[in-house]
């Protein structure tokens, strides 16, 4: 897929406009004098994007508030990250673990940029060997960091162990990784408390009694390289990377970096995979890539020996580069070579065949009373879809178990199969529906496709006292149900769904279920490039207010499947 082409296709984000060709243009190194929007407009998308630093030498810009806030907090917290990584590297080398760093403040020092223009980031991302990761962990937590902290609600929690894991498999994270935090004080800052909340607030940052708190985070890099849809593996070892490290000092540190080649190259494949396989909108790995290559050049011969080793990185990088050039008008000081066919490039989709989709309501609900699967029926009518749906939890005075739905709906799923050969079979679950829908999912045949609406991963019944009674969204149940609720939830088991996935949800559902649609959908796209996410962002729990949408949302997604033909006007 050509790199513009992913940054236009809005289905699953917003819209490119004015505001990102702007910003590509300063990727570029050339950025127009016209600034296309109010300063706030901009900087605000720039800091979406990751590259407010970019800004910096503006005229226009010279005095914002927001880009001030956003130097001053970049300066000081590049502090604490090369105080971190002297810390951290003297304990690796005693306990005889190699480490290098890429990214970041490693970046920074091969462009030996000042502490002004850098980055926003309070990341660490460190290369050890795969063999080492396990070692590397133990020494990361006698120097106090925390598997898989994470910032939530102004407060500092320790993540699930199951998110953990959910991030260990994500590739979009720049390889695989395992994720190390802990509490950063940053007292420099505290009378910046407005402007921290106002404009930068998206970073892991929070206000509290005692002043401003972040997370250091510290990801342990061990494979740089991705897998297909397929789950084909094309690997990028961080032990060969490491072979070749080298050492740069800055700002009186000493790092143990990838040498600017390695960096380069890696960063171009990066920049390729995040925006055409994984769905991002970030601008920086293009800019960073864009910077080094201003300022140290490309080897030829060093780009040729990693794609000898890597052949996989071939077409990712001559795709990156052109962009650069054609749509960012970076002039990168050598002929950019053409774009070549790459195993990430998916196959063309099958021709459309029919398809059966069951709906699974949620608790409370009855069949045909959701307005957005009545329009979904009418948007499929004339694609040879049929949908049905079931509501076991209609009558919540005596609910079927979750264990009972999971079956009935499997039941549905292998009489469609039996009678129709060849149809593509697809679950569709809403609020506690999709906790059936998953739960189904996870035993072979796994469904060909599986829409999670306002997704409850872990639901957990509670108990209702000494009487032994159980209570679930406020209705009674027995212990037989509670029991099996527990017992069915498949939030521990979630890497074993092994279709693509749909997640939608609604920007004015509760934080538990906008908090299980982000990990539902991470931990998906991970696994399959094909599974996507969508939020409504006035939508309800149950997306009852966004009819139109919500179907349209399913409908275009099974279309770019290759399961349902559309007429073109049912596209969305």
């Amino acid at each position: 897929m050509r790199l513009k082409e992913a940054l236009l296709r809005d289905w699953r984000r917003e819209s490119f406009d004015e505001i990102d060709s702007y910003l590509l243009r300063a990727v570029g190194g050339r950025r127009p004098e016209t600034v296309p929007a109010p300063l706030d407009a901009v900087y605000d998308r720039a800091e979406r994007r990751r590259v407010a630093h970019l800004l910096h030498g503006d005229q226009d810009f010279d005095r914002f508030e927001g880009l001030e806030a956003a130097r001053r907090f970049a300066a000081v917290t590049a502090a604490h990250q090369l105080a971190a990584w002297q810390e951290i590297t003297a304990a690796f080398d005693a306990a005889g673990i190699a480490v290098a760093g890429n990214k970041g403040p490693f970046l920074g020092a091969l462009l030996d940029r000042p502490a002004g223009r850098m980055p926003v980031t309070t990341d660490l991302d460190l290369l050890v060997a795969e063999e080492q990761v396990a070692a590397a962990v133990a020494v990361l937590e006698s120097l106090g960091y925390i598997r898989g902290l994470n910032i939530q609600d102004h407060a500092f929690v320790r993540m699930s162990s199951r998110s953990v894991r959910e991030l260990e498999q994500e590739q979009g994270s720049f390889g695989q990784l395992a994720p190390m935090c802990r509490l950063l004080k940053l007292p420099e800052l505290d009378d910046m408390q407005p402007g921290i909340e106002r404009w930068l607030p998206d970073r892991k940052i929070v206000w509290t009694s005692a002043g401003i708190r972040s997370v250091l985070s510290v990801d342990l890099h061990f494979d740089l390289g991705h897998r297909s849809a397929s789950g084909v593996a094309y690997p990028i070892p961080a032990a060969e990377l490491l072979r070749d490290a080298v050492t740069v000092r800055h700002r009186g540190a000493e790092l143990r970096t990838l040498d600017a080649d390695t960096m380069t190259w890696l960063l171009c494949y990066r920049a390729y995979l995040d925006t055409a396989v994984f769905g991002e909108r970030r601008f920086k790995p293009f800019a960073d890539a864009a910077e080094l290559i201003r300022a140290r050049g490309r080897a030829g011969a060093a780009w040729d020996t990693a794609t000898d080793r890597y052949p996989h990185i071939a077409g990712p990088v001559a795709r990156t580069l052109r962009f650069l050039t054609d749509e960012c008008g970076a002039d990168l000081g050598a002929p950019v070579p053409a774009p070549v066919p790459d195993a990430d490039e998916a196959p063309a989709p099958p021709a459309p065949r029919s398809a059966h989709i069951v709906v699974c309501h949620g608790w409370g609900s009855r069949e045909r009373s959701a307005p957005w699967v009545a329009e979904l029926r009418s948007q499929l009518a004339a694609a040879d879809v049929t949908v049905e749906e079931s509501a076991p939890f209609q009558d919540v005075t005596d609910p079927l178990t979750v264990g009972a739905a999971v079956a009935e709906l499997r039941e549905r799923a292998h009489a469609v199969r039996t009678r129709s050969p060849g149809t593509a079979v697809g679950f569709v679950g809403v609020s506690l529906g999709s906790t059936v829908a998953l739960a189904a999912a996870l035993a072979d045949p796994s469904p060909d496709f599986l829409v999670a609406v306002s997704p409850v991963v872990d639901p957990v019944a509670e108990s209702t006292g000494d009487d032994g009674g159980w209570s679930f969204l406020g209705s009674a149940v027995s212990p037989a149900f509670a029991e099996d609720l527990t017992a069915c939830s498949p939030g521990r088991r979630l890497d074993r769904v092994g279709c693509p996935v749909l997640v939608l949800h609604g920007g004015q559902d509760n934080e538990r279920r906008t908090h299980d649609a982000h990990l539902l959908a991470a931990g998906a796209a991970a696994r399959d490039g094909r599974s996507a996410r969508q939020e409504f962002p006035a939508g309800n729990h149950t997306l009852d207010n966004a009819p139109v949408g919500a179907a349209a949302a399913v409908s275009t997604w099974l279309d770019r499947l290759g399961l349902v033909a559309l007429r073109s006007g049912n596209r969305s």
